[in-house]
């Protein structure tokens, strides 16, 4: 049964394969014909912007339809809904048969609406989440907000950074459950890396702090204390939280969107266009899959609103297809541009002469920030692993300045829209987050020669197979630091496409298009300022739709 609601479901015909008496297979059964449904308003992806779309449309009592194109990933008893790290199976990935996370151990299965799917472009790829929840699912849940000095120098002029940092960071923070490591936490044994992280900014001059993490630090506590199933506490974030830690969207903003009865989820529910009818209302092609990626109908929903909320990456997807290829042909020459990485980059440190941790308890929780320099922003944090043992290893990512050069290209000879960066768009950021680093480990006595032997020993013997290549290679480069981005150029954190003030106004109502909007990553042009987007994108998207609903609704 679909999960669209009841009443406009209008069935769907079955495709099939059989073979007859003499062996040959028979032609597929054509495809589902296309059922037709009507919407009030319809918000596409729940990550982040789209489930603050629906919790504030629910309050306005407004009709609403969900689409997601991965599965609910509901916490179990058992602790058992999110794959391990290093033992990645068919869970890892959205339809693809191997792993996509970087530094994942390879495996082979049969492909499945898991929680990462990689989209490659030309100079970055973008790691993008699946689920209802999206991105909140899987991503390392630091958040951050930049001083006022950086945000006036990375956004759009006209937004009043007082207005988001009196009402709208503090609301969205309330809403989603943020707060620093506690330090009975940051005290035990399993936080054996974060402490020295701390100790090393001290010494070399870098100015440190504990951030703001989206978990329940109860919960974090009962894992330690042998309650809930070990999972952030072993570094066990990247893939899900199984003990129930993590306060992702999906059990707050979209929970009580959907208890108050206005609010329809449909997971497993694949856009494919967008564009108008004769009528001038919105017209969403919609693919409902198993969970295995087979179409099980097709669908057009008529609809007065559409709410973009898939991400910098689908919705700069979606908008530059449907401009050029006609169906919405009034969107102008900015969709698709102004995009960026956050600056994101991504550093192993090897042979630190200090313990580490085995396991390394996480999330990030502490980091090093310089905040006020509008031209030289940076952040660097402590990003735990999942290590069993101890092996002397810091994954250390960090955030700096970055232009919005990328930009989203349509190619009509294969109907497909692709990224494409420019290699020096982010070199601020790789230049600021590599002279930390450098401070951090001259701090340290230099890094390759304290510690050697004894790092060298451990990291040789028994180290999980995804780490034995960076682990060899960050021994080798100087001062026991490998960029990672050097290796595959991915960003996490992808930002633009579809930007406030250029393919949108400052609300991120589409131009050229009443009734379309934007509420995620994508309307950010390519930084948030050297931090974590997630709180930036839900305090302007909380802002958004404050005057969409006084206005428009």
């Amino acid at each position: 049964m679909s999960a669209l609601p009841r009443r406009t479901f209008l069935g769907a015909a079955a495709t099939t394969l059989g073979l007859g008496l003499t062996g040959r297979a028979f032609a597929a059964a054509p495809k589902p014909a296309v059922s037709e449904q009507r919407h009030r308003a319809v918000v596409i992806g729940a990550g982040l912007g789209g489930a603050i779309a629906a919790f504030r449309l629910a309050r306005a009592g407004v009709q609403t339809l969900v689409l997601e194109r991965g599965r609910r990933w509901p916490i179990t008893p058992a602790g058992d809904t999110f794959p391990p790290f290093l033992q990645p199976d068919r869970r890892s990935s959205y339809l693809t048969s191997s792993p996509v996370f970087p530094m994942q151990p390879p495996a082979v299965y049969r492909p499945y609406t898991g929680l990462f799917e990689k989209v490659v472009g030309d100079g970055m790829s973008v790691l993008c989440g699946a689920g209802v929840g999206g991105s909140t699912l899987v991503y390392a849940g630091v958040w951050i907000r930049p001083s006022e000095a950086v945000f006036a120098a990375t956004m759009p002029a006209g937004i009043d950074f007082g207005e988001l940092d009196r009402v709208h960071y503090p609301r969205a923070a309330a809403r989603v459950g943020i707060a620093p490591i506690p330090d009975d936490v940051l005290a035990h044994p399993n936080y054996a890396g974060t402490r020295p992280f701390l100790d090393q900014a001290r010494r070399a001059g870098l100015p440190a702090e504990r951030v703001a993490n989206a978990l329940d630090w109860d919960v974090v506590r009962a894992e330690l204390a042998g309650r809930a199933v070990p999972s952030v506490t072993r570094g066990e974030y990247f893939c899900g939280v199984n003990s129930g830690a993590r306060n992702s969207v999906d059990r707050n903003y979209l929970a009580t969107a959907e208890k108050s009865g206005y609010v329809t989820v449909a997971p497993l529910h694949r856009v494919t266009g967008l564009g108008t009818d004769a009528a001038g209302r919105y017209r969403v092609d919609v693919e409902r899959i198993d969970e295995n990626g087979t179409v099980l109908e097709r669908t057009a929903i008529t609809a007065d609103a559409v709410f973009l909320g898939a991400g910098s990456t689908g919705t700069s997807r979606l908008l530059v297809r449907a401009r050029e290829t006609g169906t919405l042909p009034e969107l102008n020459d900015q969709v698709g541009r102004h995009w960026g990485n956050n600056g994101d980059r991504i550093y192993l440190r090897a042979l630190v002469p200090q313990p580490t941790g085995g396991p390394q308890g996480g999330p990030m929780a502490v980091a090093i920030r310089r905040a006020e320099d509008p031209a030289d922003p940076v952040t660097v944090a402590f990003g735990p692993a999942p290590l069993p043992f101890e092996t002397h290893l810091m994954p250390l990512p960090g955030f700096g300045a970055c232009r919005p050069a990328g930009e989203f290209r349509y190619d009509p000879g294969t109907d497909t829209v692709r990224l494409s960066w420019p290699g020096d768009g982010d070199a601020a950021a790789q230049r600021s987050v590599r002279d930390v680093l450098l401070r951090l480990v001259r701090a340290d006595g230099g890094g390759l020669l304290t510690g050697l032997t004894s790092a060298l020993t451990e990291l040789n013997t028994g180290l999980p197979e995804g780490l034995h290549g960076p682990a060899t290679l960050a021994t080798e480069a100087p001062s026991g630091l490998l960029d990672l981005g050097n290796l595959d150029p991915v960003t996490w954190h992808p930002l633009g496409g579809a930007t406030l003030g250029t393919a949108c106004d400052l609300y991120g109502r589409v131009h050229g298009y009443r009734g379309l909007y934007v509420t995620d990553g994508a309307m950010i042009p390519g930084s948030t300022g050297a931090c974590n987007p997630s709180w930036t994108i839900a305090a302007l998207a909380e802002r958004c739709l404050d005057d969409i609903i006084a206005r428009d609704f």
